[in-house]
């Protein structure tokens, strides 16, 4: 049996082929996520990064492929992206880049787990590449931000004659059929240490930026252990320190403790809901980051006594408090998840703004990630820049065990932690399917764009059906309320009581497949 959830038909149609000859979870994921670069490059592409988590034969692993900055890019090479009080990096700009990791966590996730030949498993993006019909969902977007077409090279891909293609009408992408093209055919070392890797070090110095092909032979992908905690009868699971992991987790044990009211659609649960993720996600603002050589508290920050703490810091009003420092994070991400038989993957990718903000790299039909951007320009700030360093990110898929599994993950910048800790509350707590849970109405905090959101000036953005049982009560607490339409964008699949379900984000067209594996 398998169930596969993305936020598109056909990359998890592509996802449905490769089980359909014989492959894994973790073939599936790698051919969903491939194909994403073809269907929806502003979310995912080649020149992106990310992480997923796994459980492959009884045991769970986290790969992290965030990309680290070049190592002989210095800190008076980086201007800075107004307003200069966030101190951070601009997103524009050829300085802007990480080393794309994508590619080489697809690569080491197959390598180590694959079952069909890598060539197989890009075989249904080569084959979009060639051309697909634009979906309603994916035409709206990209429409609205034809501004994207000021470069010439997204101009002759995306935007021939002025209009990205309408619903229904053939998109061809050339540059990008071959590249994957070689990309199947060398491998996946070819975007590091090969042909691949020379040509995108050629553009970018070409373009006068610092990524060297250097860069990319150094860049390797890591493999890291899972933190954990006990919500219910289950544990849950997701990626350390670098991540949004831990603030799920410690979200999860504060509302635990809280023992929150019968459903989620309730006030109370909102309230508690909400302010239990300030104080989680201070804490991260507190003591995350992406420095490899930085001892985060983890084992602190998981505890439940440290959650009991927080969680009698909890009243019937809402609370604020002091802004430690954080850069503001837009959405230009993407989730999905696979089962097959036992085994499953969720993985979580992005691209920042590189798509409408740098253009698609030379002749490669691909863009880069501007990723530097959540690094900061503060020498003061545990964030600030450093050559080979990884930012910190706030992706945070997870997995959860006990009655049954599920796995989830999230897209949306800092609506991440929150959409994938609500979903699992429903899940695990409230017990609804996965399906029901990704497509019921949501909540999110939000500060000015997309900043980590815990001090004064944070709102509530409510969807509708759901601002009509809980607005009031919200607002009578001295929450700031706003109605909001779509909030995130969650995918994740489940198995419980021998069934599997698949939950694929609506909000974005998204689809999900459950089947017989062969």
């Amino acid at each position: 049996m398998f169930a596969i959830a993305t936020d598109h038909v056909l990359s998890s149609m592509a996802a449905k082929e490769v089980v359909e000859k014989g492959g894994n979870a973790v073939d599936a994921a790698v051919a969903a996520a491939a194909a994403l670069s073809v269907l929806d490059p502003y979310m995912s592409g080649l020149g992106g990064f990310g992480v997923a988590v796994m459980r492959v034969e009884g045991r769970n692993y986290g790969l992290n492929f965030i990309g680290t900055a070049p190592h002989k890019l210095k800190l008076e090479d980086l201007t800075a992206e107004k307003p200069w009080e966030d101190f951070r990096p601009t997103f524009e700009g050829p300085n802007s880049f990480l080393v794309p990791g994508s590619v080489a966590g697809w690569g080491t996730m197959h390598d180590r787990f694959g079952r069909l030949k890598w060539e197989e498993v890009l075989s249904p993006a080569l084959r979009l590449a060639k051309g697909h019909e634009v979906t309603e969902r994916i035409w709206e977007f990209y429409s609205g931000i034809r501004d994207s077409s000021k470069f010439e090279s997204t101009a002759r891909t995306f935007y021939p004659g002025g209009r990205f293609p309408s619903p229904g009408e053939v998109l061809r992408q050339p540059e990008l059929e071959a590249t994957l093209r070689t990309l199947a055919q060398e491998g996946w070392r070819s975007m590091y240490s090969g042909t691949l890797g020379q040509r995108i070090a050629e553009h970018v110095q070409n373009l006068s930026g610092s990524l060297s092909q250097e860069d990319l032979k150094r860049f390797s992908p890591t493999w890291v252990d899972l933190c954990s905690t006990n919500y219910d009868e289950y544990v849950v699971y997701s990626l350390p320190a670098g991540t949004a992991g831990p603030t799920v987790l410690e979200w999860l044990n504060i509302m635990d403790q809280l023992n929150p009211p019968s459903h989620w659609t309730s006030g109370q649960f909102a309230h508690l809901f909400l302010e239990a993720g300030k104080l989680a996600l201070r804490d991260d603002d507190a003591y995350n980051t992406g420095k490899d050589y930085y001892r985060v508290p983890i084992e602190m920050l998981l505890d439940k006594r440290h959650a009991m703490e927080l969680a009698k810091m909890i009243g019937n009003e809402a609370k604020f408090y002091s802004l430690i420092r954080g850069p503001v994070y837009g959405l230009h991400t993407t989730s999905l998840s696979t089962m097959v038989g036992e085994d499953l993957v969720s993985m979580t990718l992005t691209q920042m703004y590189g798509f409408d903000r740098n253009g698609l790299l030379g002749d490669l039909g691909f863009s880069m990630n501007d990723g530097m951007c959540y690094f900061s320009l503060d020498p003061s700030d545990k964030e600030r820049f450093e050559p080979g360093q990884r930012p910190r990110y706030p992706l945070a898929p997870v997995i959860a065990e006990g009655k049954g599994m599920v796995t989830l993950g999230a897209a949306g910048g800092w609506t991440i932690p929150q959409t994938v800790t609500l979903t699992l509350l429903k899940v695990l707590r409230y017990k609804e399917d996965v399906d029901r849970a990704v497509n019921s109405p949501r909540l999110v905090m939000r500060y000015r764009t997309n900043s980590i959101p815990y001090p004064p000036g944070t709102v509530v953005e409510v969807e509708e059906e759901l601002l009509r049982s809980i607005g009031d009560s919200l607002r009578s607490r001295g929450h700031t309320v706003i109605p909001a339409k779509r909030l995130g964008a969650v995918n994740g699949v489940q198995q419980s009581n021998g069934k599997l379900s698949a939950g694929a984000e609506g909000r974005r067209g998204g689809e999900g497949f459950v089947g017989q594996a062969f």
